[in-house]
């Protein structure tokens, strides 16, 4: 059917009908066609016509059949409803006696005139939503939009329920808003019937109640993008070296570089192309089992006991990694303090010059401002991105939480996603209370809340691309980094309410002082919004739907206050949608580094049988791996080293495993002291590395049985024991024993064997050992890894070689 601006139809049908048999009737049809025009043209001449009241009344109707005539009327002209039926209806009679084609005519009339209701009953429905809509809006509570609260140098402001005026509707994010007060600020994030808007100048104020004007697209704020790296600016690409003390020189600013917006939209599909380029991120970790590729977005989830001063040396071990590569780093920073502090640990790497720092410009941390140099420094990457190149973006997720929380908690403490979600809750209540009424509220409450915060980290996390050949080429690869909450801490909202509980408590009124005095000494140190504690576990989850991999980290990360290091947790870890052939570099994906995760995530059992090579391995070298201290920045062949010594340590590690742990034994039985844990760590190391010698010597697994009294000597004297310890031991290990042993084997206490930490240390000095031994044919790997177009077959041969200087060493022990 064709359909008329009116909305209602005539099918050409009814045409047709009245020319089923138009050859034998050619007088009638002639004078149907010229009624027709006839009463077109009367309509046209005068419009208070009968049938021009029908038209205006049912709209106008298109008759649209196989003649000339009929064909050429325009879509706008129409024929008088009631004219066009009745002298259809007669010259249908006039042009046959069959009562079939009658019949014809009749069904044709019925089913027109009902799809002209049906359409009727769609206009009416239509009208009567329109009214229900204009009825809710004026129903609504009214709302003035405006200013609400600051908090920092961040506005909460308000909009109108229905609003469509500059000054009350929803801003987009990246708008610029102007406050009746003057101050201007940026919007960061979006939620029911209110936003968030970063000041841009941070010490600026807003009083509650100030009216906003939406500011054109064409205000949005710019950075002008440097030309070169090694350099610390501001969100708008203002240099800060000179107040930050730097000793290079201070570059000038460029009134022709160009400017890129802060905010932009998303990489639509149509822009982009495969991830295929793997990014060296120097972390044993990722690049042998969670591979990032270039233009990917990941998430890395840091356990509580990783302190904010450490997540600095994360970014730092990834930067440094980029020193041979053409990937421009963009990190941002909340203050030019920390900026500076970045800038001195880059300042001994050959990345440094590579780097761009985006600084805030306060000397204390503002929430606001850390998010514009967020946002300035994905601006920057983008445009290197736009022009060909790679950039990485290193940041902290924390800043976005805390806004998000602070937006969130607004939302609901004054009803407004309440209000938002109005509809949805007078639909839910037409349920019956069978079908859990309470229930699907709280999980539609839960799904809103969801999609909002998904929406805004969608807004910033997804901004990581690899484009198309047509579009530049380059890519943009984003790592944000979140420390998980330390719930175990009290957060502002709760020492508030503790120092109200003791302000009201019956004590001692010096104590009550010394008490409140501290507590508020506590409360002065922690942010205005409460944040500053790490993100919540529920946030985070939902930046891994949104990011497009994710990397969890142990608890124990931390080092305990000492050196950090890169403990993954390759169970929780998943980096989506990346295959090895894509993005792992050539020498961990010849040496299949993906196959082996697989059987390191079911480390229960000690043992693992490898398919296909008949082989038995144990998974502690492997493991240890995961044991990496963050800057010990691992070059690609020194990678592949790496791997390949903890791959023969783990088979041999499962020959030694039975004489070891009768070795320990033996030490427990002896009653050797172990009180200490750095010294039952080395123990258990020297007793490993004796064990694992002992079996690279005979064919067969080994036990203290099998072996002579002097190989039970050199441990003993090996492990420096205290005399009497050493006489024990020497005695138990004769076959006899002392009075003091009343021991057994099946009563000896157990022990663990030699630590991660221990493990990982022992593995990288044997690379280094092979550095300083076999440098050739690190060289050789280093050259054929990097070779383009690459060359597979030169890989693995560099590798077999050096797999043969692992396990025949030319150099002496006693010389190493």
């Amino acid at each position: 059917p064709s359909r008329t601006p009116n909305g209602l139809v005539i099918h050409e049908m009814i045409a047709r009908a009245m020319l089923l048999d138009a050859s034998s009737v050619p007088h009638s049809c002639q004078q149907l066609f010229c009624s027709l025009e006839s009463q077109r043209q009367s309509c046209r001449e005068d419009r208070s016509h009968e049938g021009s009241r029908q038209l205006q009344a049912h709209g106008p109707w298109r008759v649209n059949t196989m003649s000339r005539c009929a064909a050429s009327c325009p879509r706008t002209r129409g024929i008088v409803s009631g004219c066009v039926f009745s002298t259809l209806a007669a010259t249908a009679v006039a042009c046959s006696s069959s009562k079939k084609k009658q019949g014809c005519i009749t069904r044709t009339k019925r089913s027109s005139r009902s799809r002209t209701l049906a359409l009727a009953e769609d206009a009416q429905a239509q009208r009567a939503a329109a009214e229900e809509f204009a009825t809710a809006a004026q129903n609504a509570p009214s709302r003035q939009a405006g200013a609400a609260k600051q908090v920092n140098d961040v506005v909460i402001a308000v909009t109108a329920t229905v609003g469509e005026r500059n000054d009350d509707k929803m801003p987009d994010v990246g708008d610029a808003v102007e406050f009746s007060g003057g101050a201007i600020g940026y919007v960061i994030a979006l939620s029911d019937l209110c936003f968030a808007a970063a000041l841009n100048v941070p010490t600026d104020t807003v009083a509650p109640g100030e009216s906003y004007r939406i500011r054109p697209k064409s205000f949005r704020p710019t950075v002008r993008v440097p030309k070169a790296g090694g350099i610390v600016v501001d969100a708008t690409g203002r240099n800060l070296d000179a107040g930050i003390g730097t000793d290079q020189p201070r570059q000038t600013e460029d009134e022709n570089a160009e400017k890129k917006c802060w905010f932009n939209d998303i990489v639509g599909i149509d822009r982009r192309q495969r991830i295929d380029t793997p990014l060296h991120a120097g972390v044993m970790g990722l690049d042998a089992f969670l591979p990032v590729g270039r233009g990917q977005s990941m998430l890395l989830r840091l356990p509580p006991d990783v302190e904010p001063a450490q997540l600095k040396e994360y970014f730092t071990h990834v930067c440094a990694a980029q020193a041979d590569s053409n990937v421009r780093c963009c990190v941002s920073m909340p203050t030019v303090e920390e900026a500076g502090e970045f800038r001195q640990r880059l300042r001994d790497r050959e990345a440094a010059q590579n780097a761009i720092i985006v600084a805030g410009r306060s000397e204390q941390a503002q929430l606001g401002e850390a998010i514009l140099a967020m946002n300035s420094a994905c601006a920057v990457a983008e445009s290197h991105r736009d022009s060909g190149g790679d950039s990485l973006v290193l940041l902290d997720l924390e800043p976005l939480y805390r806004v998000w929380q602070v937006l969130d908690d607004f939302s609901q403490s004054e009803g407004l996603t309440e209000i938002a979600n109005q509809d949805q809750s007078q639909e839910i209540d037409k349920l019956s209370d069978d079908l859990g009424v309470e229930l699907w509220k709280y999980v539609a409450r839960k799904n809103a809340v969801s999609a909002r915060r998904r929406t805004f980290l969608g807004c910033f996390l997804q901004r990581a691309s690899r484009v198309a050949t047509d579009h530049g080429g380059g890519s943009m690869t984003l790592l944000a980094f979140g420390r998980l909450k330390d719930e175990s801490k009290l957060t502002r909202l709760d020492l508030e309410a503790k120092l109200e509980s003791l302000r009201k408590m019956n004590l001692n009124e010096d104590m009550r002082k010394r008490a409140v005095t501290k507590l508020e000494a506590q409360i002065a140190e922690l942010p205005e919004d409460g944040g500053g504690n790490g993100i919540a576990d529920d946030f985070l989850e939902e930046a891994k739907a949104v990011t497009d991999g994710h990397v969890v980290f142990a608890a124990g990360a931390g080092g305990g206050g000492g050196k950090p290091r890169w403990c993954v947790d390759l169970k929780e870890s998943v980096a989506r949608g990346i295959t090895a052939d894509s993005v792992q570099n050539r020498p961990l994906h010849l040496l299949e580094s993906l196959r082996f995760k697989m059987y390191l995530m079911h480390r229960e059992e000690k043992e693992t049988d490898i398919e296909g090579e008949g082989a038995r391995i144990d998974s502690s070298p492997l493991m240890a791996l995961m044991q990496q201290p963050v800057g010990d920045v691992l070059a690609v062949e020194d990678e592949a080293a790496l791997f390949l010594v903890a791959c023969n340590d783990a088979a041999n590690a499962k020959a030694a495993r039975p004489l070891a742990e009768e070795a320990l034994a033996l030490l427990v039985r002896g009653r050797v002291r172990m009180d200490d844990e750095a010294a039952k760590k080395q123990l258990t190391a020297t007793v490993w590395a004796w064990s694992e010698a002992i079996c690279q010597q005979v064919s067969q697994t080994a036990s203290l049985q099998d072996l002579d009294y002097e190989a039970v000597e050199v441990l003993i004297e090996s492990l420096e024991l205290r005399p009497l310890e050493r006489k024990r031991v020497l005695a138990i290990a004769a076959g006899g024993s002392t009075d003091e042993d009343n021991s057994t084997d099946t009563a000896a206490e157990p022990i663990a064997l030699e630590g991660g930490t221990a493990r990982y240390a022992a593995l990288r000095a044997r690379v280094w050992e092979l550095r300083a031994f076999h440098s050739n044919e690190i060289s050789a790997l280093a050259a054929s890894a990097a070779c383009e177009p690459r060359d597979d077959d030169a890989v693995s041969a560099a590798l077999d070689t050096l797999m043969e200087c692992i396990k025949a060493p030319e150099v002496d022990e006693a010389t190493v």
